[in-house]
């Protein structure tokens, strides 16, 4: 009976050990497992728009958003003089360009959205603002050595180049509308006249991005992306 206990106890003491080895080895594993880091630079999308009218002297004056009323707005839609060439915010002044801040490789397309507008008074002497329809696109001078114009089939214009930002400190940038030959001459309209016009901007990560967010197994231009 002796012998019995003494084995019983021995088996105990060699179970405790065992026991006692598995949950500092496991929790030695764990410790480790917790405290590895990642040092490596997670890559991300990200572009912006560059909308002015060029001064004509190496300058350039904001573009203004149209005005609804006294300091009420319509974001992001800006306001185009198209009846006065000697006008600081005239067609022919207008500049857009996309900012490219994307720490990996990037497609980006650009859709422009255009409404003419004819303001009058009316009989009641108060400002109203008529909507006037246009037939295809207002002529902008569109870099398309850099671009694809794809808007006759889905109105975007398309970045044809892979990009990304220069360095940390420095983004990559792109014009889109650029200016004119110097013996353009836009043809004016009436007085009360205007274009207003506003962008969107979508830019996706080159890798598998143009497939799985456009839906687009190629480029506009007919190449794999």
């Amino acid at each position: 009976m002796v012998q019995i206990k003494r084995r019983i106890i021995l088996s105990f003491l060699i179970l405790v050990l065992t026991s006692s080895l598995l949950i500092g080895t496991s929790f030695a594993w764990f410790t480790k497992l917790m405290t590895d880091s990642f040092s490596g630079t997670f890559g991300f999308v990200d572009v912006d728009l560059d909308v002015y009218f060029d001064n004509g002297v190496g300058g350039r004056n904001e573009a203004i958003e149209v005005s609804i009323v006294p300091g009420v707005n319509k974001p992001g839609v800006y306001n185009i003089n198209i009846f006065d060439s000697s006008n600081i915010y005239h067609f022919q002044k207008f500049r857009l360009n996309v900012i490219v801040k994307s720490n990996v490789d990037t497609y980006l397309r650009v859709k422009i959205f255009e409404q003419l507008t004819l303001k009058y008074i009316n009989f009641e002497g108060i400002e109203t603002e008529l909507s006037i329809l246009i037939e295809g696109q207002m002529p902008f001078n569109y870099d398309l050595d850099e671009w694809y114009d794809n808007r006759l089939i889905d109105n975007y214009l398309y970045l044809i180049p892979k990009v990304k930002r220069v360095d940390e400190t420095t983004p990559l940038v792109y014009g889109l509308i650029i200016p004119f030959a110097p013996a353009t001459n836009f043809s004016n309209y009436s007085v009360g006249y205007s274009l207003q016009l506003s962008i969107s901007v979508e830019a996706v990560q080159a890798f598998l991005g143009p497939q799985h967010v456009w839906g687009k197994t190629q480029t506009p231009w007919g190449q794999p992306w």
